[in-house]
């Protein structure tokens, strides 16, 4: 009995499951159950002690089994670790790829030695391994002049080819000559501008050593520049492509094959033509203020019907700064007769487009027949300038006969090449000046009356001595005084009549007319308001000419005005 016992013990601890056991048991908990009532009988307290933990732990095991199936477990373990896994890989690649790529250090220097040749042509040879390689990579200097050191500079490029010459008295600055061109004025700083990159040439990289040039533009150079020196050695400089990315520009030095990454400012002034090198300058300013105005100035051109000719206004007696002359005699408007004057000296334009154009070139640009031209005359200086007519980029040619070159700027720069005689119609035509009027005469339907103006000049001089002019007028009718205030008020709203533009021709019936005669030598003027077919304004004649519109309403009080004023009634200011 006691060894059937400890076979049974023994077989216990055999199905009590461990941390390494994970297989499911094939004995049944019933079958071991009933082998224990087969072989163990309750002798003594020993006996039930071993019976009561036997049945005890089969009772725990038949329940650990109903709550922990082992053999399910397995798999999802295995499917979570590698989930876990995987996680950690995709987390550890985008942290990799997020990670700025490793920089060179820029500070590095190539090691490359430099020298000239039996030529007198300024070398490079780079450093490499017995397989080509380069040893050492970085930034460099290819050459260490500075620009007085610079003789001359000849450049060929896809646009052509252009020389400049270089001299550097001693103490002075350096003189450059474009050579061909020498009696066109050069723009300022552009000749310093190559200057300085043909004297200095520095690298950020070297990209290969003896390189197949095609590969970097090479081969066929945007530009090759060859720059002789007061030393009397000479460096040459090819430019090549772009690099991606905005990264610089390819060229090589000397006579190698050896292709350096070089910014790429340093060589633009090598892509320039010789238009770049102009002066912007299409009319000179004037040397002195005496010289800013014209005596006259006529404008014509396919653009408009009949020559246009401005004059300044020597006449004291109106308000006006210049007076349209042709095609009819009226006072100009201001604004628009400052831009014509403003924009014929001192023109700078946006680029040079032809340097000594040929006739094809200028028809091309359409100046053979120009759309407008003006000339000019000033004390100093007689000016004419041609204009072709505008772009869809607001864009125009303009050409100088004097210095033989076509120019592109914007035609709101060069208000001659888009005036109208509509645009220098007088804003307001009647604006004189009361001190020089003498009668003043005014008729709307009933209402007819002339009246007698008197101006008392003063002359006064202020405690610093300067003298000031105080000028008192009065106005009488039939005789009788009329009020100052009113009178002025009157005068005002008549020298206010606002030109509305656009004016129509034909029959009309007369409205109103004001007449001013002068205490000068300067004809009368008159103005005359019609009806016309529009309900809002009447038709303007200035002098015989019409000159556009004024609105109704304001004739309207107007005239009412002018009635308060003889009646001895107050007058509204319009």
């Amino acid at each position: 009995m006691e060894e059937n016992k400890q076979e049974i013990l023994d077989a216990v601890e055999e199905t009590n499951p461990t941390a390494e056991d994970t297989e499911p048991k094939t004995e049944s908990t019933e079958s071991v159950a009933d082998t224990t009532e087969n072989t163990i009988e309750p002798d003594n307290e020993e006996q039930d002690e071993n019976d009561s933990a036997l049945n005890s732990f089969l009772s725990r095991e038949q329940e650990e089994k109903k709550t922990k199936p082992a053999g399910k477990r397995k798999p999802i373990l295995i499917l979570i670790i590698a989930l876990a896994a995987v996680a950690i890989l995709v987390t550890l690649l985008i942290v990799l790829l997020s990670r700025p790529p490793k920089r060179e250090d820029t500070n590095t220097a190539a090691e490359l030695s430099l020298q000239v040749n039996e030529d007198g042509v300024h070398e490079a040879k780079i450093a490499v391994d017995e397989n080509g390689k380069i040893e050492q990579n970085g930034t460099g200097s290819l050459l260490t002049y500075v620009p007085s050191q610079i003789k001359k500079i000849d450049v060929e490029n896809q646009d052509g080819s252009f020389s400049v010459t270089a001299e550097t008295p001693s103490g002075e600055a350096t003189v450059y000559k474009l050579v061909g061109f020498e009696k066109y004025p050069m723009q300022e700083g552009v000749a310093d501008e190559i200057a300085k990159h043909c004297s200095e040439i520095n690298f950020t990289r070297i990209i290969e050593a003896n390189a197949n040039l095609a590969d970097f533009g090479l081969d066929e150079p945007r530009a090759t520049a060859k720059v002789t020196y007061t030393d009397d050695t000479s460096s040459i400089i090819r430019v090549g492509n772009d690099a991606a990315g905005g990264a610089g520009t390819y060229i090589t030095f000397g006579s190698s094959n050896d292709v350096y990454l070089v910014n790429s400012t340093d060589v633009e002034s090598l892509l320039y033509n010789v238009n770049q090198f102009i002066s912007l300058s299409i009319t000179d300013t004037m040397q002195d203020s005496e010289n800013a105005q014209f005596s006259k100035a006529t404008i014509s051109g396919t653009h408009y019907d009949d020559n246009i000719v401005l004059v300044p206004n020597k006449d004291e007696s109106i308000e006006s700064a210049y007076l349209l002359q042709e095609p009819l005699s009226v006072p100009a408007n201001a604004i628009e007769a400052n831009d014509v004057a403003g924009n014929i000296r001192g023109l700078y334009a946006e680029a040079v487009v032809c340097v000594n154009p040929s006739d094809d070139q200028l028809s091309t640009y359409g100046l053979s027949k120009p759309y407008a031209q003006v000339n000019a005359s000033y004390p100093d200086a007689d000016i004419t300038l041609q204009s072709s007519a505008p772009k869809d980029d607001g864009i125009v040619y303009v050409y100088n006969p004097d210095k033989n070159v076509i120019y592109s700027i914007q035609l709101a720069a060069v208000c001659w090449a888009k005036t109208s005689v509509e645009l220098l119609m007088p804003e307001t035509p009647m604006n004189a000046k009361l001190r020089y009027i003498d009668e003043i005469s005014f008729s709307a339907g009933d209402t007819d009356f002339t009246l007698n103006v008197k101006t008392d000049v003063k002359t006064t001089t202020d405690d610093n001595g300067n003298e000031q002019e105080t000028a008192d007028s009065t106005a009488t009718y039939n005789g009788k005084d009329l009020n100052t205030d009113d009178f002025n008020v009157f005068f005002q709203n008549v020298t206010m009549i606002k030109n509305l533009g656009a004016a129509e021709s034909g029959g009309k019936d007369k409205v109103m007319t004001v007449t001013f005669r002068y205490t000068t030598d300067r004809s009368a003027d008159t103005l005359t308001v019609y009806s016309g077919s529009d309900s809002s304004k009447y038709i303007m004649e200035y002098n015989g000419n019409i000159i556009g519109t004024v609105s109704k309403s304001y004739i309207s009080s107007l005239i009412e005005g002018a009635d308060n004023l003889i009646a001895g009634k107050a007058v509204a200011g319009l």
